[in-house]
């Protein structure tokens, strides 16, 4: 599976919730820095980060981290990847976009997600982690997700989805990992936003409703998403406990 995969990191400074958010301190390393070492302890290849200027470049060549600039402009993480995908020469099979804002997640949910698109019949592998904490089912910030027995993925959302009439019933907590086959992700990069993509604000809508093949690996684990100060400790303290 090596070189097989290339992980590309789409980072951008600005944050509505939380001000320069790659750059923050967790431990003494910045948050960017703290992905990309979990991404390269994925063992599968490459690891680039798609920037959108020079302060994070700047901060990616204190750690030797592998870096491209791209358009600040650009109006997704997903655009971002693609274009710093143009920008090198990579005969990459799968192209891994792994969220800049993960600084705990765990190499093996990386390499799940790479092993699942490089084994199922889909354009795009994800993964997704029983959803343990119930007020999660109900929280819209939790995307969950109706998985077919057959692993494919029919619907994200960020309501309680499946509807389920006993409480024992499973739900499912989408974790943010996208690997793409690169003719995927061209495919993916040229189509329009769609009406449900809009309507959910879920990128990953746009390739169901164009007929795309989502397969949803299961993982024991998911990550915290450091979107506010208040995630950010929290995952300070799970780092520093670790």
């Amino acid at each position: 599976m090596k070189n097989k995969v290339l992980i590309i990191i789409p980072v951008r400074l600005a944050s509505t919730r939380l001000p320069n958010k790659p750059l923050v301190d967790i431990c003494g390393k910045s948050m960017i820095r703290r992905v990309y070492e979990q991404a390269v302890a994925a063992d599968l290849g490459d690891v680039l980060i798609a920037c959108d200027g020079e302060e994070i470049a700047a901060e990616a060549k204190k750690f030797g981290g592998k870096f491209v600039i791209t358009d600040p402009n650009l109006p997704s993480g997903t655009d971002r990847i693609y274009a710093a995908l143009q920008a090198i020469k990579s005969d990459a099979e799968i192209i891994l976009n792994l969220q800049g804002d993960l600084p705990n997640i765990d190499p093996k949910v990386i390499q799940a997600a790479a092993q699942a698109a490089l084994q199922h019949d889909c354009d795009i592998a994800t993964v997704a982690s029983k959803i343990k904490n119930i007020s999660e089912i109900t929280n819209p910030n939790v995307v969950k997700i109706s998985i077919a027995e057959t692993g494919r993925a029919l619907y994200f959302s960020r309501s309680a989805i499946p509807y389920a009439k006993e409480n024992s019933a499973d739900f499912f907590h989408h974790i943010g990992i996208y690997a793409y086959k690169k003719s995927a992700l061209e495919k993916f990069v040229k189509l329009a936003p769609s009406t449900l993509e809009r309507r959910e604000s879920l990128e990953q809508l746009r390739a169901l409703e164009n007929e795309m093949k989502i397969f949803v690996k299961i993982v024991d684990t998911h990550p915290l998403s450091v979107d506010t100060k208040e995630d950010l400790e929290v995952v300070t303290k799970l780092i520093a406990q670790a």
